[in-house]
Parts: structure tokens; sequence; C-alpha cells
């Protein structure tokens, strides 16, 4: 059984969006590993507020790569994901499923953001630092020890 990761984010109404979005993950998938929050910038001026929030969740599915794709979809449509419009009530980006390596739906699998935003990589070096990148072959861990963040990440907590 593959595991999933999935990149979380919100830049309004954050706390809400963020435990909503934890809440329909758990009810699809079942239990699920959710990495520390962290309050970034945002890269460019889209909308919403002037920061936002991201963490990864992890888990275990039988699902094929397509529904997990479908299903994050859903929830995005639930929490009233409008896209293209730069304010983001909540964004559920495919990270990993498991060593499968692919694209769907024009991003590749595992998820460029990975390797290229801090918001992404640091979360995940925390929820899974030993895990090994399946197309570089270092651990997230060693992967973050090395990247050079172009944004502040503030840890934060909610409820």
């Amino acid at each position: 059984m593959p595991q999933i990761v999935i990149g979380v984010g919100s830049n309004i109404n954050h706390e809400k969006n963020i435990r909503q979005a934890l809440d329909h993950l758990t009810q699809v998938f079942g239990d699920i590993l959710a990495s520390p929050i962290y309050k970034s910038a945002p890269r460019h001026k889209a909308g919403g507020d002037d920061y936002y929030f991201n963490l990864v969740v992890g888990f275990d599915s039988i699902l094929s790569v397509e529904n997990i794709k479908a299903s994050l979809r859903g929830i995005e449509q639930q929490q009233l994901r409008e896209r293209n419009t730069g304010t983001v009530t909540i964004d559920l980006d495919l990270l990993l499923y498991g060593s499968w390596v692919g694209s769907l739906d024009g991003n590749n699998v595992p998820h460029d953001d990975i390797t290229q935003c801090e918001f992404v990589l640091r979360p995940l070096a925390d929820l899974l630092p030993e895990a090994i990148h399946p197309v570089i072959g270092d651990s997230y861990a060693s992967l973050w020890r090395v990247f050079q963040p172009q944004l502040a990440l503030t840890p934060v907590l909610i409820d």
C-alpha cells in the first residue's frame, strides 16, 4: 500500500480552513499524520492575506493515484476553492504517491515543489525525515539541510 503525501496550504481564514481540510482528509482517507504548520509570506502576491499556512500530511491508501487526486479536488470544492483568484481557501497538492514517478493533470509526482519550496520541503522533512525522494535518492532531512530558503518559516499552532 503506497504512502501518500499531500501538501496543504491556505491564505485566508487559515485556522478554520486548515482544520476543516484535516477533518475532510481524515473522513476520506482515515488516519493521517500531520507535520507542523508553518507560516510564510507568499511567493507571489495575488490575493488573500499577506501570509500562508502550510503543512504536509501523510497516509497509506489502496486508492489509485487518479482517485487520490479526484478526492483532493472534491475536498477543495467542498471548501469553495476557486482557482486563479489568488485567494486560497485550501490548496491540496499530491506531493508523493509511494515511489511512483509520473505526471498527472500537468503536475509531476513527486511534485516539483518538494525541491523548490521551503514551505513544502521543511514540513516534509519534519514528518518523514528519513524517507527517500524517489527520483533524487536522498532523504528529505538531507535535502532540507542543503536547501537555501528564500522565505522565512514560522511554526504556528492551531487548536
